[in-house]
């Protein structure tokens, strides 16, 4: 079947396309009903999910703008607050406490100063004077007693500091120098106990005045009773001893706050690392020594995403290797964060707890080596599947609009035409346009630099135009080198057992060529060899087509016996892998040919898959290949015969370029669609398939030719004559 030119056109022609379009932005996932779906039920059920899809779909954008709508409980401060300074533990506030807590810990840390003043008080002074009476008259009488014990044995007690020596006559008896010694290590007990009395004075007084600056605080924060007691319990000593206090050791570290009535937290954190996903614990050289605190404790995206949602890149995780601590965490409920394994660390710090819902996002493949753990599907049960492309339909049009004037770009009905068709274009079929809105919007925003700002049909085309430039090189060298006869492709006249296929490049973007096919019959019993897969250049795809001609041929012609032939298949000048199976309707045309010794029109080229029945199917790539035999036409000289057989069942998929829908409305470039071999077999030959001297019966007669060559009957034939 011919194809019209009005069966072809498929472009949009707005009404007015230099009027300047105002649309209003679309809600977040518009086209996307099946995921914003599957979305809602994992944020409901407070589900962990993943988001799976091609990228430049704009999964990122649509999920951070869809998350950032959604109201949630306000989530409570969580601080890591010091027990000691080995010790440090999760503290969790009501929203908002966080700065009068920090006050007041500030104030507390300040009160050094008052309590160097409160042991300056008449009071304090009068007890401690009382103290150091008390000892001073106890030793006092142990002095007196032994100098009247020193003096009856005729000796003398003399003091020096704290020495004490007995001098007199002789030696100084046994008695009186044990009775010296006693009274010396009394004196030094009594010293030591008049020490420890007065500390125990300095931190009664210090721990009285403490609590009455406690007991308001212990009241408005009673979730911090073990850090102010341990803070009170540090300024004790303080006290006490005179130790000096490190502020930033006893200081409250804020890991997460909100405000009363805020969003939740959103973090997307696309660099996986265990650092930024779980916190690090620091440390500071002093003295040649590793010293760590609570405020080297620096939070994570786990902790900064505490009572909302935590937004990762699946890709990501497995890069970094941080998956398999992610499931942990997730798992236990806790996280603890990193230290530097090559620092001694002496801090001990709480686990974090984990509260918050994780999506992941990636393609297919990213998720991949994630569906092998089996802790993936416990842990992110809920799907949440993009389809790549989305239904053409005017709604999804305007939304397509929207979107871009909520991107900031001004644009005219045929600027948003022509960005529109360019999508369906992307997505290979009329009736879909390509959800990668990411893609568009990188399109609009080169058509903004060509332009005055405003996205119109000019500058839009301006855009595509100056892309296919600058990707157009190889395609460039190869016209040369068609045009000059290196590459050897005939598009005109007739050959047996050649034909001309199609094939596309795997390039950005994906470039249409011809692939000149020849096969060549003879008898044997070999069947079909094909050259690029004995020499290793044939993909799994690609032989299986092979094998499903192979197929075609015994239903069709081996009701007589065995096949009696050995045909061989090659695209030549061809010296990459081939992959796929659209090659597979030319395959069978180009060994019919070889077999029957029947012409094939070279002004044809042919693509198109086709089964063991000879129905041809549908392939990928139709507009790039017919656009790639154009160009070479185009290059070698338009006939106004030349043109292309393609399956019936991409129809919906040709979406082609300008240049060719020209060509086919004045003539001079033909596409026909055909839905079995016979069909394709009629068009390149002229023959009918069936009845007498048809073209199957051609084949059989050659097919019988071979058989009794291959039995030596024609020798014996001639012999016998």
């Amino acid at each position: 079947m011919r194809l019209s030119y009005a069966a072809l056109e498929w472009r949009t022609f707005p009404e007015n396309p230099n009027q300047v379009v105002d649309l209003p932005p679309p809600p977040p996932f518009f086209g996307q009903e099946r995921a914003k779906a599957a979305l809602e039920l994992a944020l409901k059920g407070g589900f962990h999910a993943y988001l799976v899809g091609p990228p430049s779909l704009g999964k990122h954008e649509a999920l951070l703008e869809y998350l950032a709508r959604q109201s949630v409980e306000t989530p409570p401060d969580l601080l890591y607050v010091p027990l000691s300074e080995r010790k440090a533990a999760v503290l969790t506030l009501p929203s908002g406490n966080e700065t009068l807590l920090a006050e007041a810990i500030e104030g507390l840390l300040s009160e050094t100063s008052r309590l160097d003043a409160l042991f300056r008080q008449g009071a304090y002074l009068r007890e401690k004077s009382g103290l150091e009476r008390a000892f001073k008259h106890e030793g006092e009488k142990l002095l007196e007693a032994l100098h009247t014990e020193a003096q009856a044995a005729g000796f003398a007690l003399s003091e020096n500091g704290e020495r004490m020596e007995l001098a007199g006559p002789g030696a100084v008896p046994a008695e009186l120098s044990a009775r010296l010694e006693e009274v010396m290590l009394a004196n030094l007990a009594a010293a030591a106990n008049y020490e420890q009395a007065l500390r125990k004075l300095r931190r009664d007084w210090a721990s009285n005045y403490l609590n009455t600056r406690l007991e308001p605080l212990l009241r408005q924060f009673p979730q911090g009773r073990a850090y102010l007691e341990a803070l009170k319990g540090r300024l004790v000593r303080y006290a006490e001893n005179g130790e000096a206090i490190d502020p930033a050791q006893w200081r409250p570290n804020l890991l997460t706050s909100s405000g009363s009535g805020s969003p939740p937290p959103i973090v997307y954190e696309p660099y996986a690392t265990a650092p930024r996903l779980f916190g690090q614990l620091n440390a500071t050289p002093q003295g040649g020594v590793w010293s760590t605190n609570v405020s080297l404790i620096r939070p994570g995206a786990v902790h900064k995403a505490q009572g909302g949602f935590l937004v990762l890149d699946a890709a990501s995780l497995k890069r970094e290797g941080t998956w398999e601590a992610l499931k942990r965490a997730l798992r236990n409920e806790q996280v603890e964060p990193v230290t530097d394994a090559q620092i001694p660390v002496g801090l001990e710090v709480e686990p974090f707890p984990v509260q918050m819902q994780v999506l992941l996002i990636g393609s297919h493949e990213a998720f991949d080596e994630l569906d092998d753990d089996p802790a993936f599907a416990e842990l992110f049960r809920i799907r949440i599947e993009f389809s790549p492309t989305l239904p053409a339909t005017l709604e999804h049009q305007a939304a397509l609009g929207g979107w871009l004037i909520e991107q900031g770009f001004a644009l005219t009905q045929g600027g948003l035409a022509r960005l529109y068709d360019e999508s369906r274009r992307m997505a290979e079929t009329r009736d879909r346009m390509d959800a990668r809105l990411i893609e568009v919007r990188t399109l609009a925003e080169e058509a903004a630099v060509l332009g005055t700002g405003t996205l119109t049909t000019q500058t839009v085309e301006a855009a595509l135009q100056a892309r296919d430039t600058r990707a157009f090189y190889s395609e460039e060298e190869f016209i040369r080198a068609v045009q000059e006869g290196v590459w050897s492709f005939q598009v005109k006249g007739q050959k047996v057992g050649e034909i001309n296929s199609l094939v596309v490049l795997e390039t950005l973007p994906a470039w249409g060529r011809p692939a000149r096919l020849t096969a060549r019959a003879a008898p044997g019993r070999d069947h079909l060899i094909s050259i690029d897969r004995e020499a290793g250049l044939g993909g799994q795809i690609f032989h299986k087509a092979v094998l499903t001609l192979g197929g075609y041929l015994r239903s069709h012609y081996g009701a007589a016996g065995p096949f009696p032939a050995t045909v061989s298949l090659a695209f030549e000048q061809n010296y990459v892998p081939l992959e796929g199976d659209s090659a597979g309707l030319a395959e069978l045309l180009a060994v019919l040919s070889a077999i029957g010794n029947i012409p094939l029109r070279q002004d044809f080229a042919v693509t198109g898959a086709v089964d063991q029945t000879g129905k041809v199917l549908a392939i990928g790539g139709t507009a790039a290949k017919i656009e790639g035999f154009f160009r070479v036409c185009k290059a070698l000289g338009l006939t106004g015969k030349q043109g292309v057989i393609l399956p019936r069942a991409n129809i919906p998929n040709l979406t082609l370029h300008d240049e060719v829908l020209e060509a086919i409305k004045a003539g001079t470039f033909h596409l026909y669609a055909v839905e079995n071999a016979d069909q394709a077999l009629h068009l390149l030959t002229g023959l009918r398939p069936e009845g007498f001297r048809g073209l199957h019966d051609r084949v059989r007669s050659a097919l019988e030719a071979f058989t009794r060559l291959e039995e030596g009957q024609d020798d014996k034939e001639e012999k016998e004559r």
